[in-house]
């Protein structure tokens, strides 16, 4: 409404003045916003303001995702200055999945998982480091694959190759 308000203030004869010209500045767009906004925010405001350029900033995956015929930058901190990156190839995300976004140098997460299964498969590739196991390691490992079958795969493709698997696995016992 503000932007609106100062569109008339600004074109007071204009017949459309939210088609008029302008430069928006939105620092964490995102910030207060439910996930489905998020998604739809930047599309809204640049189907209403056309003529208007936007410049924003994020901290949310879905905000990246949804910013199509975007020039995105990414400012990271080094030291003390913080470096600019900025790939004009406006398909470099195209297609990405929030947790892709995620775990990309945009956001720099090690993982879109929960920190416990992290934790749990990094235990299990520690043992299975060691040259022998012991019946510790062994009883351990049947410990943390019990937890990492609650880990949910995160789409249906993902869970029935896991079934697959699974009565392949048992297949092969009885054999």
């Amino acid at each position: 409404m503000d932007l609106a308000a100062r569109l008339f203030e600004r074109y007071p004869d204009s017949e459309h003045p939210l088609e008029e010209p302008c430069i928006v500045l939105v620092d964490e767009i995102d910030l207060h916003l439910h996930p489905k906004w998020q998604r739809k925010v930047i599309d809204f405001l640049t189907k209403i303001f056309k003529n208007a350029q936007f410049i924003v900033t994020a901290h949310s995956p879905l905000i990246v995702q949804s910013a199509e015929n975007a020039n995105i930058v990414l400012l990271k901190r080094e030291g003390d200055s913080v470096k600019i990156y900025n790939n004009k190839d406006e398909d470099i995300i195209k297609g990405w999945r929030v947790d892709q976004i995620l775990t990309s140098d945009l956001f720099g997460l090690e993982s879109a998982r929960p920190p416990k299964y992290d934790d749990y498969l990094q235990r299990k590739k520690e043992i299975l480091e060691k040259d022998t196991l012991s019946e510790k390691d062994m009883e351990e490992l049947e410990k943390i694959s019990k937890h990492l079958e609650e880990m949910p795969l995160g789409n249906e493709s993902s869970n029935d190759a896991l079934e697959a698997l699974k009565k392949a696995t048992e297949i092969l016992k009885v054999q």
